[in-house]
């Protein structure tokens, strides 16, 4: 049923519906204007307490999300809660989701598409920069209005890392468009909706999602485990460098993603300059499919809860017609008599079959696991064991039974942990099947050292000895980024002239001090020690707090008799008798007036959040008069020319002054070393 209000909104009617709840539409009425509403709804199943709890976390991500102020993010206007429902109010926005677009006959030009995916990553950078994370990016979130303009709707899912409602683990999302870490439910950060968004990329450029199937634990297996084909196996008028621009995207690690949208659409807009300049305004050509009408699938054919399908067995039918078969022989009158004990016989072999084959076929599945194509047995504990089902020579590849292939793999130096697409193995030996035609990571790791083969099951039976992995010093392209962003980078010591957000590669095998300074915020330097763990090392410097600097206040006292400003090295920052707002530290200032050569050197230190009065004696003001024989002279006090003479009681600051008089038509000069007093008049007399 749909309420007639909530809170100060009227409904005017219900505009969709999805998992969480409700959306309506609704009118304003203070402000005059329509709002679409977010209802969340509780399952009827779930205890009070759980009830109350997901409201909360509901609003208050909502709340989250409502500091994001983007032209390219749908505005969070309001939150709040109303018989018994929770609700969000947002911008209402009348356009189409980008899911038009996800079509093989609908793909849009490469112009648009760049257009589209330059508001849809900046609007995610912001979101990223302000510590929301989105978690549901996909077409359907992707609206486009009339005016040409993208909007990323439903922050229902955004999360801030500091929200303490949000429960890590819970599965939250549309699996297709899931980051690995986002269904292992690890915490998450910017990288996650950036791989989100690189399969929105791959299905606005082919039609095709990346990781489709047709079950959801497929669906998350093959974002967990299983690269996708290359966008060009879809769509061949794609340019080369697109296929690794997705590679990237798509990364299953994250340190190994774009750090930023930014990065993603420069490297975009690049591979589109391949382009011929007249395609960039009509839409990719996709061939049409094979008959049949579809087109060939992404992955290897499965079986519901077994995983991929085996090839054919030799001699298995391939689809020929068979040739059809006489009908059997009606059975004799004798055999008919017999029949009911047959079928009990029949029942009975069955109900036991049920009973007992599962624990067998459990066993059996222990002792010797199937690696359907490009998969690997995962035991129920413990590392990834690859081991080959039969034996073989360590010098030479030897095909397994079942279709497979075993090969050793040594590391020089020796010792080195070996790993099968970043899975650990738990002995130095990959076994693939023969049908499985995706290349494969294969690397190995010692401490800092690192060595890295791609190869296909193929590429290994070619072999004539084992695969021989070479460890080298590890380097590793690794996102450095700050709240706020804009600090300058050092490293080493060195500055490198950029500014986070910023990529770099860091050489795991060295030791390394990275280095952030930014106006008004203290820095933050860190020592990585060679060896250090790259992962770790990516998660501290992905997004680095850096701790604004307390500001203090300093209040000079203003000078007897003259004004004064006040000086900074060479800037001037306020005048004597007024507050200085300064950053927390220790300053040397300088109070000056050059009308009455004035000038102070005052030393203070500023202290956050406190106003600071330093001991400081000003002088006061005394007179000076010079007088010359002939009179024909100029008069400099403290270098600094004067008039000429006389000089009657110029205003002057109590001290010691230099005075010089120099006669023009020679140029002869006489100096005096003068102390004024305050409050009393000097008189200096030079005769040439």
């Amino acid at each position: 049923m749909i309420p007639k209000k909530l809170g100060r909104f009227e409904i005017v009617r219900e505009i969709g519906r999805g998992a969480m709840g409700q959306v309506l539409l609704a009118h304003d009425p203070k402000i005059d204007r329509q709002v679409a509403l977010k209802t969340l709804a509780t399952s009827p199943a779930i205890s009070e307490e759980e009830a109350r709890e997901t409201s909360q976390r509901f609003l208050r991500e909502a709340q989250a999300a409502g500091k994001l102020l983007h032209p390219h993010i749908v505005t969070i206007f309001d939150v709040g809660e109303d018989a018994g429902l929770s609700f969000i109010a947002m911008e209402y926005i009348d356009g189409v989701t980008l899911e038009r677009h996800a079509r093989a006959d609908s793909l849009l030009p490469p112009a648009r598409l760049l257009d589209l995916m330059t508001q849809a990553a900046g609007a995610l950078d912001y979101a990223h920069q302000s510590k929301v994370i989105h978690r549901d990016i996909k077409p359907a979130n992707l609206m486009v209005q009339e005016d040409g303009s993208l909007k990323v709707t439903d922050f229902g899912l955004a999360k801030n890392p500091s929200a303490s409602l949000t429960q890590t683990g819970v599965l939250l999302g549309t699996p297709s468009y899931m980051s690995p870490e986002q269904i292992q439910g690890k915490d998450l950060d910017g990288r996650s909706d950036l791989f989100s968004l690189g399969v929105v990329l791959y299905e606005l450029l082919t039609g095709v999602r990346p990781f489709e199937a047709d079950s959801i634990s497929t669906i998350i297996y093959r974002v967990l485990y299983e690269d996708p084909r290359p966008a060009a196996a879809h769509n061949p008028a794609l340019p080369s460098a697109v296929n690794a621009l997705l590679e990237k995207a798509l990364a299953k690690d994250p340190a190994r993603r774009y750090a930023t949208g930014a990065a993603l659409v420069a490297d975009l807009r690049k591979a589109f300059s391949e382009l011929p300049a007249e395609t960039l305004a009509r839409p990719f050509p996709i061939p049409a499919p094979p008959p049949g009408g579809r087109r060939p699938s992404t992955s290897p054919p499965t079986r519901p809860g077994r995983g991929p399908m085996p090839p054919p067995r030799p001699g298995a039918a391939t689809g020929r017609t068979a040739r059809p078969m006489a009908p059997p022989p009606a059975p004799p009158p004798a055999m008919l008599a017999h029949r009911p004990v047959k079928i009990l016989v029949l029942i009975l072999t069955v109900v036991l079959g049920l009973a007992l084959f599962p624990r067998w076929a459990n066993r059996t599945e222990r002792r010797f696991p199937r690696l359907g194509p490009g998969a690997m047995s995962l035991p129920e504990a413990g590392p990834v064991q690859a081991a080959g089902l039969a034996g073989g020579a360590a010098d030479a590849p030897v095909p397994a039974r079942g279709g497979r292939v075993s090969v050793d793999v040594e590391t020089r130096p020796a010792g080195g942990a070996v790993f099968l697409d970043d899975l650990p193995l738990a002995e130095p030996k990959v076994v693939l099947a023969l049908s499985d035609a995706q290349t494969h990571s294969i690397r190995a790791r010692s401490g800092c050292l690192e060595g890295v083969a791609e190869r296909s099951a193929a590429d290994l039976l070619a072999l004539q000895g084992p695969l021989v992995l070479e460890l080298r010093e590890k380097k590793e392209v690794v996102a450095i980024g700050s709240e706020p962003p804009g600090a300058r980078l050092r490293i080493d010591g060195r500055d490198t002239g950029k500014s986070t957000p910023v990529e770099i590669e860091m050489d795991a095998c060295r030791e390394q001090t990275v280095d952030l300074r930014l106006a008004g915020h203290k820095g933050w330097t860190r020592t990585f020690a060679a060896g250090d763990d790259v992962t770790t090392v990516a998660a501290a410097l992905a997004a680095v707090a850096l701790e604004p600097v307390p500001r203090g206040t300093v209040a000079l006292p203003r000078p007897k008799g003259w004004s004064a400003d006040v000086f900074l090295g060479g800037v001037k920052i306020g005048r004597a008798g007024e507050p200085i707002a300064l950053n927390e530290g220790t300053y040397t200032l300088q109070v000056r007036n050059d009308q009455v050569f004035a000038r102070t050197s005052v030393p203070v230190v500023v202290r956050g959040n406190e106003t600071t009065r330093p001991a400081v004696a000003l002088p006061g003001l005394g007179r000076l008069t010079v007088q010359a024989q002939p009179s024909n002279c100029k008069v400099y006090v403290d270098g600094a020319y004067v008039d000429v003479t006389p000089v009657l009681d110029l205003p002057i600051a109590a001290g010691a002054h230099d005075i010089r008089v120099v006669f023009v038509p020679t140029g002869a000069a006489k100096s005096r070393d003068v102390t004024i007093h305050a409050d009393r008049s000097e008189r200096v007399v030079v005769k040439f």
